[in-house]
């Protein structure tokens, strides 16, 4: 009995080694879980606190497109006006390229215009200069004759104011006898009536 006892212990002893193993097989096993568990929970918990970051980044986004958005329709109609403004005046710069190229093409017309008159002026003055040339030569000329004919017009001069004086007295004589026949021929006339 004794056996029995000694034998019922030792199962008895055996089935609480063995449940004492089965336990620590759990609690091994429940350890690890623990720490898969604990290290999901990290994980997650990391997760949601990137998710938590996000969320805050992206409502401080939404805050900030909000309050740009309220901010558009002023933008809008500014930029409405600078655009305006900006299309006043490409339209003043257009007109005044339009007026420019208008200006240079009556200025190169003018310039071809006035380049013509330079090369006929200069023509002409080449012309003149041909002809002063040809001035001062008959000029030269002509002083060289008068230095040797001026002694002869000289004597011709006062021949010439000779026979003028003369003509002079000649006529003089000519009117005194003129009158005197008229006197004459009126005196006639009125005695023979």
């Amino acid at each position: 009995m004794i056996q029995k006892k000694f034998k019922k212990h030792g199962s008895s002893q055996n089935k609480k080694s063995d449940e004492l193993d089965e336990l620590k097989e759990k609690r091994d096993k429940l350890k690890k879980e623990n720490e898969l568990k604990k290290n999901e929970i990290n994980g997650i918990s990391e997760k949601i606190e990137k998710i938590d970051n996000s969320i805050f980044k992206t409502t401080n986004d939404i805050e900030s497109y909000e309050k740009r958005a309220k901010e558009y329709p002023d933008k809008i109609e500014t930029l409405t006006i600078e655009n305006d403004s900006l299309l006043d005046q490409v339209n003043k710069i257009r007109h005044r390229i339009n007026s420019v190229k208008s200006d240079e093409e009556s200025a190169l017309l003018l310039m071809d215009t006035l380049m013509e008159e330079y090369e006929e002026l200069t023509n002409d003055r080449t012309d003149l200069s041909k002809r002063i040339k040809t001035l001062h030569k008959v000029t030269e000329d002509l002083d060289f004759e008068k230095k040797q004919k001026l002694p002869k017009l000289k004597k011709y001069d006062k021949m010439l104011k000779n026979a003028w004086y003369e003509m002079q007295e000649t006529e003089n004589s000519m009117d005194v006898s003129l009158k005197l026949w008229q006197r004459k021929s009126n005196y006639n006339r009125s005695s023979g009536e």
